[in-house]
């Protein structure tokens, strides 16, 4: 869309009123020297020649040639393109000169109609670049125009995004201050339920976080499922060696849990276990996790989570890691070794 006069218009409809203006003004032109049927004919064929090289070459030649970097072919086209326009409007005039005036001599040599078309021609050329410039300009404005849309859509939804959690958030640390003065233990399990949102609004879609806020995370996330289940889980979480500064991927240690609350655990027993060990060295971080084996063996164990953490890793640290599940009696483990 473009403004004319204040009012919004198409592409299209602006061509065909700059064709109407055209044809009317080379009518007019024609009908002060020649009668109405013979200026009618001339400008209908210069008009329908002009066409033919301002969309030929801005619609055809110059995107598949020129911008593909075929000057040679370009050239050579274009050049066959107004031989091919200057023959058929000296031709087309010898024809109407024919029909209409058939006794008539032509006062103009076949050298000269040549010459005169070849410059009409070429300067119709000329008009095509400048039309095909102007139609790659109004693309790039209703590109630039639709960037600048999405981006203003873009930045509400983030807005939108960070008000609601923000709401949420104050919602439950007016819930966390009741629950402490009537239920300790409730205020407890909202600061963790609290503490895991913020991780995944604020931390989750960071390249690197730091590996004790990672550890928090978790220890978070065992407590809350813990709670849900109607049976006892021992746990026993080992942490060696100080995380410091150190920075880690987040979300990799969830899967490695996460696989547990889904595959190791049975709700029918008392006797549910799981392991964690965390061991921060100075070139790698080893983490490794361990449950019993459940009576009822699943086809694949190790679910989707740990095949899409293993593809995750290997975007991350090609083939410097390593990701390993075994059974070893009663118990099933996973090893996941990465580097600092």
């Amino acid at each position: 869309m473009i403004k004319i006069f204040g009012r919004d218009i198409t592409l299209l409809q602006a061509q065909l009123a700059v064709w109407l203006i055209i044809a009317l003004a080379t009518f007019s032109s024609y009908l002060q020297t020649a009668d109405p049927v013979w200026a009618a004919y001339s400008a209908g064929i210069n008009l329908l020649c002009a066409a033919a090289i301002i969309y030929g070459n801005a619609s055809w030649l110059m995107p598949r040639l020129l911008h593909k970097g075929r000057k040679v072919a370009y050239a050579l086209a274009v050049l066959a393109l107004l031989t091919l326009v200057c023959f058929i409007r000296v031709t087309a005039r010898y024809h109407m000169l024919r029909l209409l005036v058939p006794d008539a001599k032509d006062q103009s040599t076949p050298i000269q109609l040549y010459t005169l078309f070849a410059v009409s021609s070429l300067t119709t050329y000329l008009f095509s670049v400048i039309f095909r410039l102007a139609m790659d300009y109004f693309t790039v404005r209703k590109e630039q125009e639709r960037l600048r849309q999405y981006t203003a859509e873009v930045e509400l939804d983030l807005l939108k995004a960070q008000v609601q959690p923000h709401f949420l958030f104050n919602t439950l640390n007016n819930i966390y201050f009741v629950a402490q003065r009537q239920s300790p233990e409730t205020a407890e399990l909202l600061a963790k339920l609290s503490n895991i949102m913020r991780y995944f609004v604020d931390q989750a879609h960071e390249k690197a976080i730091r590996l004790k806020t990672d550890i928090q995370f978790i220890l978070d996330y065992i407590d809350l499922e813990k709670m849900r289940m109607h049976r006892p889980l021992r746990t026993n979480i080992r942490v060696d060696g100080e995380p410091g500064q150190i920075k880690i991927p987040p979300m990799l240690m969830v899967p490695l849990i996460e696989n547990v609350f889904k595959h190791g655990i049975n709700k029918r027993s008392d006797n549910n276990l799981l392991e964690l060990h965390i061991q921060v060295l100075p070139a790698s971080l080893e983490i490794n996790v361990r449950n019993r084996l459940m009576n009822e063996r699943l086809p694949d164990r190790a679910g989707s989570g740990l095949k899409n953490l293993r593809a995750r890793l290997q975007l991350l640290y090609g083939s410097s890691f390593r990701l390993t599940a075994m059974e070893t009696g009663d118990y099933y483990s996973v090893h996941l070794m990465i580097p600092l």
